[in-house]
């Protein structure tokens, strides 16, 4: 049924690279336990992305052996008084940070809103996750 509407699924991932050609900054953000676009996948197509811009100190990347090669915890307090919590795992590059939600499913800002509510945040603020 989608087909004959010309609603289909099509890639996309050359909209991220000139957006990170021009210098915006791009956030890709998955629920960790996301079964319809799995981080996994997610991730290998942001590592396959190619582009290069001066302005944000990266002369372009692509596969192995790069910042998005190496995932760290992210994480923080979510009440008064509490403890520090990993959130999940992010990694950037030049303007493109990817990260996930730990125990969000597709719909990660409905299964974990005050995690992705400060996931967002942290980006927008243009701090470190």
């Amino acid at each position: 049924a989608f087909e004959k509407t010309l609603d289909m699924a099509r890639p996309t991932y050359f909209y991220v690279e000139q957006l990170l050609y021009r210098g915006v900054n791009v956030l890709i953000y998955v629920g960790a336990n996301d079964w319809i676009c799995n981080w996994i996948g997610n991730l290998r197509w942001v590592r396959a992305l190619e582009y290069s811009n001066d302005a944000f100190g990266s002369t372009g990347h692509k596969g192995e052996g790069e910042e998005l090669d190496k995932l760290r915890e992210w994480g923080g307090v979510l009440e008064d008084g509490g403890e520090w919590e990993k959130m999940g795992m992010t990694a950037r590059k030049g303007g493109l940070t990817f990260a996930t939600i730990e125990g969000a499913g597709h719909m990660a800002p409905y299964d974990k809103p005050k995690e992705s509510l400060g996931l967002l945040k942290r980006w927008l603020d243009g701090k470190e996750l």
